[in-house]
């Protein structure tokens, strides 16, 4: 028996839609998403990343000096804390992600608390608008030498005059004549002394300048020589010796190197703002480190190491003026740095206005001497 069979029918694949509309049937009903598919397929905006700053310290956000900022992302990358780095208008900003924020927050709080030096260096000012002052007054010093190394008969004004009235005369001193702490300051023995003191003294107050300004600088280390004469006339007065005489700005000189030590013994390196965001941030532990013997005991014996190395060459160095220079400029240093860490900079206090007050105080000081002593003990003309 026959059977008929139908022809087998070649396989087609079928052909894929040309656009969506098409894939679909027409009277199809429309499909219905399952609850939470299309939230999951939407992105979602991600989370800000908070700034650093505020949570360590409390200072503003986005306002962290370059090498603070890279300090801190030092210690992050070492610790494995992800964050990243952003340059702002008006500094640097570390952000982290927000659940990362406390642990980025402790590791830079623990890293300040087991480091001798609490904080980085702020940034100092421009060193030229700093050093402008500094130089003036060491050009004028050494135009009063030349003023005072010639005689003028038509003022009454010769060498002689001013030695014999400014000199340190730890008698005359003692016996009243207290200008003359402060005029001996400003006279030299000779050309290379004057240009020793100018170039030794540029340098520390212009180092001085950049931490509290430079009419406070100037204050701060014309009071501290005057101190020094003083101290030394009366050590040389009470151990009976015949009368010392001495010039020279030197005193003045490592009175500053004695104020940048105590500074540095005060505030660990010599960054009041560093002091104020330790205090203000509640971290005990940072702020006792400021003061603690392994801070100050560094600067000390740095200053008294300078003065071994600069303040004894030479026959006729006065090294107990030296020495009292950089003892009072230790004691004004500590007091200013005290003062610093509950006020902010010298310079910035009242708007600048103070250092302003405090350099025109550092030029009347030996102006005021001189007049004092021109009006007091100002010899007779020559005869």
């Amino acid at each position: 028996m026959l059977l008929f069979m139908r022809p087998l029918r070649p396989f087609a694949r079928p052909r894929r839609p040309t656009n969506a509309n098409s894939a679909a049937p027409q009277n199809a009903p429309p499909a219905t998403a399952r609850p939470g598919v299309a939230e999951a397929a939407q992105p979602t905006p991600r989370a800000p990343w908070p700034d650093l700053a505020p949570l360590v310290d409390g200072s503003p956000a986005g306002r962290l000096p370059q090498k603070q900022a890279k300090l801190w992302s030092l210690v992050l990358r070492a610790r494995r804390v992800p964050h990243r780095v952003r340059s702002m208008p008006g500094g640097y900003s570390i952000q982290v992600p927000g659940r990362f924020a406390r642990q980025a927050t402790e590791e830079i709080l623990l890293y300040h608390k087991e480091n001798i030096s609490p904080h980085p260096s702020i940034p100092l000012a421009d060193p030229q608008e700093r050093a402008r002052p500094t130089v003036a007054g060491m050009l004028a010093l050494c135009a009063f030498f030349v003023l005072t190394q010639r005689p003028w008969p038509l003022l009454g004004s010769y060498p002689q005059y001013w030695h014999s009235v400014g000199v340190a005369d730890a008698s005359a001193m003692l016996s009243g004549q207290l200008w003359r702490a402060a005029t001996a300051l400003t006279l030299h023995a000779d050309p290379a002394h004057v240009a020793s003191n100018a170039v030794l003294g540029g340098v520390f107050l212009i180092l001085l300048a950049r931490r509290v300004g430079s009419g406070t600088a100037w204050l701060l280390a014309m009071l501290a020589g005057i101190l020094g004469n003083l101290l030394n006339a009366g050590v040389h007065a009470l151990l009976g010796g015949p009368g010392h005489l001495s010039v020279g700005f030197s005193t003045a000189v490592f009175g500053a190197a004695g104020v940048l030590a105590g500074l540095k013994a005060l505030s660990g390196e010599g960054d009041f703002r560093a002091g104020m965001h330790a205090v203000r941030a509640g971290m005990a532990n940072q702020a006792g480190a400021a003061v603690s013997p392994r801070n100050w005991l560094p600067s000390v014996a740095a200053g008294l190491a300078l003065l071994a190395s600069l303040g004894t060459a030479g026959e006729n160095t006065d090294i107990g003026a030296h020495f009292f220079g950089l003892l009072a400029g230790l004691g004004l240093g500590g007091l200013a740095g005290s003062l610093a860490l509950r006020l902010g900079r010298p310079d910035e206090w009242a708007g600048g206005r103070c250092n302003v007050l405090c350099g025109v105080l550092a030029g009347l000081l030996p102006v005021l001497a001189w007049a004092w002593g021109w009006l007091c003990g100002w010899p007779g003309p020559l005869r």
